[in-house]
């Protein structure tokens, strides 16, 4: 099969996304958002939703002098209660078998930690240890 003209181009866009990929700073894994490409002709193509494929946790953190304040929304579709646990210097949620970890920029006392869930709306209050 001869080749597509616009393989040179895909060819080096590859690239140039793992260039950029492996050069970003910070420990953490890259995430995609989102991409679309579109190329050659023939058939419809077919489409990714990328709610399907979201690993997302979104929270809000929000510290002062003496605790960590840690807001998150439930989507109502959890088929169990949220499962909170408390380490030295993270929150450890899990939802649904999923674990998600929000880290702290400060130890925590473990035993004046505490949540509650209320509206859909899960509250995690950790005091710092002084």
């Amino acid at each position: 099969m001869a080749n597509e003209p616009n393989d040179d181009i895909f060819r080096n866009l590859a690239k140039a996304m793992e260039e950029m990929i492996r050069n970003l700073p910070g420990d953490e894994s890259p995430r995609f958002v989102g991409c679309t490409i579109i190329s050659g002709s023939g058939d419809d193509g077919r489409i990714f939703h990328m709610d399907d494929f979201e690993d997302e946790f979104d929270y809000d953190l929000v510290e002062d002098s003496d605790y960590f304040y840690i807001t998150l929304e439930l989507s109502g579709e959890e088929s169990d209660v949220p499962r909170v646990e408390f380490l030295e210097q993270e929150v450890r949620v899990t939802i649904d078998g999923r674990d998600f970890e929000v880290p702290l920029s400060a130890p925590i006392h473990l035993g004046q930690c505490r949540y509650g869930i209320k509206n859909g709306v899960l509250d995690i209050i950790c005091r710092k240890l002084n």
